[in-house]
């Protein structure tokens, strides 16, 4: 089964708006046609979608790579990410003016929104450059280190068999929707406990970044008519997260909310915009694209049935499962897009790159470039070698990557062998988003098994 339509590339008409805009990633998910026409007739490309700024189309593996690795020439800031913009500068003075309103009884978030200017109200790793990207990323370094990670394993197993045997019931046929009853858990359960929210409020955080980072999508607004009430998201962002701050610097426990509460940068407590970014960037990247990555992943198998034998046949090879999971990170691509901005004139690809021209960094296109990956369109766990970019690349590389990997590879070890039976019940959702994209419904019918007594005693 391929990605490119039976029709390849001959029919296909190549529109700016493919590339970005939400809706045609709810309708058509990654815009794998419209990637493979740029990497092949103009892998670099200006384009001007609707409602968003004109941006250069990074198509290719090797030109993300070059642009990744040079933090000084090709910035974060001003635009880390490709976002609908308000159509024109009274429009915009509108949006504020609104945006006040409904912050007037949060003073301290008002006043963060009057000093950020162009900057926003998130300013997190993504958003940074040197000197503070290196300095901020130093503060939560260590929690991610292999030693920590290797420390979260028996914690995951723990949780992820706990879900499963939920999912098994009393081993009956059953049904359900495989990302908002199964896949989002294990990611989410274990984000909250390291940020130490408590079990009761876990369904506050997934409402939160779902509304975050999947704005775009009617179904994960807080109210699908109003665009601006993201903003109301993000105010209960921060006030939760204040108060998090307040109870750990009050009484520091061992969880990493401890960690970001009582950071320091240059002897004082993180800026309080930075403080409340800190946070919400572990929480939404520490469960949102890892959903994404596993429910993609086990589409992946059910769309290859072949694959999804094979994977049975290899998973008590850990190299081999290993890299199983590489190729649905690859496949999925959870994170679409970041953005960078030149910092003065250069050249790239032999094309004139001005000083504020903004490069959209395209990661799916990168994951299927023909030049980097054999047979790339196909989906096949073994492919070795696999140098995708779903964790980007260079000094803003994935700092949750390790723990990602690892999430993944519990869950598929402990589901793979348990399944009796499993297949599709209808054509997934995707979510009406072009950052962080993924399926948002996909249904199923499947029989599961109880677990091994190898994975009982390994939970203990």
């Amino acid at each position: 089964m391929s990605l490119i339509d039976e029709t390849g590339l001959a029919d296909y008409e190549f529109s700016d708006n493919h590339v970005i805009a939400p809706e045609y990633y709810a309708e058509h998910g990654h815009p794998h046609q419209a990637f493979a026409w740029l990497r092949k007739n103009d892998p670099l490309r200006k384009v001007h979608p609707e409602n968003f700024a004109p941006f250069w189309v990074v198509s290719k593996h090797a030109d993300i790579v070059e642009i990744e690795k040079q933090p000084e020439l090709f910035a974060s800031s001003p635009r880390p990410l490709l976002m609908k913009e308000a159509s024109s500068p009274d429009l915009k003075q509108e949006v504020m003016v609104e945006i006040f309103n409904r912050l007037q009884d949060s003073p301290r978030l008002l006043e963060v929104l009057a000093s950020a200017g162009d900057g926003g109200i998130i300013r997190s790793l993504v958003q940074m450059d040197p000197p503070d990207h290196p300095r901020y990323r130093a503060l939560v370094q260590p929690w991610f280190k292999p030693s920590n990670i290797k420390v979260l394993e028996q914690r995951l197993t723990m949780i992820t068999k706990g879900i499963l045997d939920q999912m098994m019931g009393s081993g009956e046929q059953r049904t359900a929707d495989f990302v908002s009853d199964i896949a989002v858990h294990p990611p989410l359960k274990l984000i909250c406990e390291l940020l130490g929210v408590p079990p009761e409020d876990e369904w506050r955080i997934l409402k939160l970044t779902n509304e975050l980072f999947a704005g775009d999508d009617p179904e994960m607004k807080r109210l699908a008519d109003d665009p601006l009430s993201i903003f109301d998201t993000i105010k209960d962002i921060y006030e939760y997260f204040s108060d998090l701050t307040d109870a750990r610097r009050k009484e520091p426990t061992e969880d990493l909310a401890s960690y970001i509460a009582n950071g320091r940068i240059d002897g004082e407590f993180l800026p309080y915009r930075e403080l409340i970014s800190y946070y919400t960037i572990i929480a939404s990247a520490g469960h949102d694209t890892t959903r994404n990555a596993i429910t993609g992943g086990l589409h992946g198998l059910l769309t290859h049935p072949e694959q999804l034998t094979r994977f049975k046949e290899i998973v008590d090879d850990e190299d081999a499962v290993k890299l199983a999971i590489e190729e649905m990170i690859r496949w999925s691509t959870p994170v679409a897009q970041f953005a960078r901005t030149a910092t003065q004139d250069c050249q790239l690809r032999g094309q004139k790159i001005e000083k504020g021209d903004t490069l959209g960094l395209m990661y799916a296109a990168a994951n299927f470039d023909e030049d980097v990956f054999d047979k790339a369109d196909e989906f096949n766990i073994e492919r070795k070698p696999n140098r995708h970019l779903s964790f980007g690349t260079g000094p803003h590389q994935c700092l949750g990557l390790l723990l990602a990997r690892l999430e993944m590879r519990i869950f598929f070890k402990q589901f793979i062998p348990r399944i009796k039976s499993i297949d599709l019940l209808s054509s997934p959702e995707r979510l009406q988003a072009s950052f962080v994209h993924g399926l948002k419904h996909l249904h199923i019918r499947y029989q599961l098994t109880p677990a091994s007594d190898k994975i009982g005693r390994d939970s203990i």
